[in-house]
């Protein structure tokens, strides 16, 4: 996927450029080529920390290759004075980044549909722990279930969905994403520990590294979440 965002970046431009190239990485493309030309211009080197903003959550969720392509000599100073290329490769041309991206980190991936159903949480459970079981994950498997299970039963009790389940192992840790057609967000809300039912967020929350919620192409959502070790150990 390449951008090539044009225009004034300032406070009142800040937060369409960054929720725009989230948008851009909602399909999960091979990686994120941003290309700042001519047309691009900058209020302050402070402004430019949208490119670390965008960086941070694409490499959690879903986790692809980010390069910028600065085409002007101006474009190339300011980011190496504010620091964004000290994360973010920056190359001088096109070609060189669609190369830089065409050497992704290694992936394993599995993609399924779920019914609109109470059968839908009990089938994703079974797809993460056989992905567990064949990728050698044996440590992560009980903490994956109980997230996809929660991740799952949302969709369908709240969104109304028939979700579509995505397990991704990547060097990042165990990705889970499940995609309803519902845009609005779950909500994190603080309950007793002791409460009945589902806890949802609150659990995924505790148990994962990492998670979020991205607006789908097709204009519902994606939950996702990302396993490692827990934020407690």
């Amino acid at each position: 996927m390449v951008a090539t965002p044009v225009g004034r970046l300032d406070l009142s431009t800040y937060a369409a450029l960054r929720d725009g190239l989230l948008k851009c990485v909602v399909d999960t493309p091979a990686a994120l080529v941003v290309r700042l030309g001519p047309g691009f211009e900058c209020a302050s080197l402070t402004m430019l920390a949208v490119f670390d903003a965008v960086w941070m959550r694409v490499t959690q969720w879903p986790d692809i290759p980010m390069v910028l392509v600065t085409e002007t000599e101006k474009h190339r100073h300011e980011l190496r004075r504010c620091g964004v290329t000290k994360y973010i490769p920056a190359v001088g041309d096109l070609a060189a980044a669609l190369e830089a991206a065409r050497r992704p980190p290694p992936r394993r991936y599995r993609r399924l549909s779920l019914p609109q159903s109470p059968a839908a949480p009990m089938l994703a459970r079974e797809a993460v722990r056989e992905a567990c079981a064949q990728w050698d994950l044996p440590r992560l498997s009980d903490d994956a279930v109980l997230v996809v299970s929660e991740l799952v039963e949302n969709a369908v009790r709240h969104a109304r969905s028939a979700p579509v389940l995505r397990i991704e192992l990547r060097p990042s840790g165990l990705s889970l994403a499940v995609q309803d057609d519902d845009p609005a967000p779950p909500t994190l809300f603080d309950a007793p520990v002791d409460a009945g039912g589902h806890r949802g967020v609150q659990l995924v929350d505790r148990i994962c590294r990492a998670w979020g919620c991205t607006e789908s192409s097709d204009g519902g959502k994606i939950v996702w979440a990302v396993l490692g070790q827990r934020k407690d150990e």
